[in-house]
């Protein structure tokens, strides 16, 4: 009885020290700490997506919103794959191209480049088991773990080429703005052209890459968004700022639209395809 009387006034002594001084400092530390983790880990499995057939009625052609989880040291890296009625893949990865990584990540704006290739029936097929892009070009070349994908018909195949346009042009006109200011002699000329692809960079009217804003995931589901109204609504209002989190964010949402992973994840993979969700 003796035993069981200093037991409680142990356990007494201890709860009302942790809310005094350090102890109690401390205590509610390591609970807040403890609660976030819990909130955290509630929503990655909240936001798990598991594979899942579209509900899409068949189409001509295929789309396919496209990330890999380690690209980008670990925030992950979209691409969007268009195929058409006979199979052959088109792939499209937006990155910046005027600024350095330091000026990207300090927010500054800069002409970007639309990476393209294409791949035969056969090649497309091997990525989508596979995972392994091989195509010569800015993230074209990596390994891919997982797709958001539908059907799509051929005048929406057509709609989402149009839609890449616009960036070809900017990309186009800063390379030859850009090759002007190389070979340029006179130091005033010079100085002029390089204003103009400061001027061009910045231009709001362009599609211009913005780490932040209009990255590679942004522009991927901007060119998808033109044929998928309920991608163009979470578009317009999501908090997410990583490939991994919208991937995952959206495919929560947008049940009509198949899943699928693509070969085999690493560990480190799907760690990150589980915890990433901002």
């Amino acid at each position: 009885m003796n035993i069981f009387r200093e037991s409680i006034q142990v356990i007494y002594g201890w709860l009302k020290d942790c809310f005094h001084g350090k102890k109690r400092r401390k205590t509610l530390i390591i609970c807040s700490v403890t609660a976030l983790v819990a909130i955290w880990l509630f929503l990655c499995v909240s936001m798990h997506l598991t594979v899942r057939e579209p509900s899409f009625a068949e189409g001509d052609c295929m789309l396919y919103y496209i990330v890999n989880a380690d690209g980008m040291k670990g925030l992950g890296h979209s691409i969007l794959l268009l195929v058409n009625e006979q199979g052959i893949g088109t792939a499209f990865s937006f990155n910046g191209m005027q600024r350095s990584l330091r000026e990207s990540l300090l927010g500054k704006n800069g002409i970007g480049k639309m990476s393209t290739g294409m791949m035969t029936a056969e090649e497309t097929k091997t990525f989508l088991q596979t995972g392994d892009l091989k195509i010569d070009g800015d993230q074209l070349t990596d390994n891919y773990d997982m797709a958001l994908y539908r059907p799509i018909t051929t005048e929406d195949y057509q709609d989402i080429l149009e839609q890449t346009t616009p960036y070809f042009a900017a990309e186009q006109q800063f390379a030859a703005l850009y090759e002007k200011w190389v070979v340029e002699q006179d130091a005033d000329k010079k100085a002029e052209y390089k204003q103009a692809l400061e001027k061009m960079g910045q231009d709001k009217s362009l599609p211009v890459y913005q780490i932040y804003t209009n990255n590679c995931d942004h522009a991927a589901r901007k060119l998808a968004s033109a044929v998928d109204l309920d991608l163009r609504e979470y578009t317009c209002h999501t908090w997410h700022m990583t490939p991994n989190g919208n991937l995952k964010a959206f495919g929560a949402k947008a049940e009509s639209w198949g899943v699928m992973t693509l070969g085999k994840q690493s560990i480190y993979e799907r760690m990150l395809m589980f915890l990433v969700i901002f």
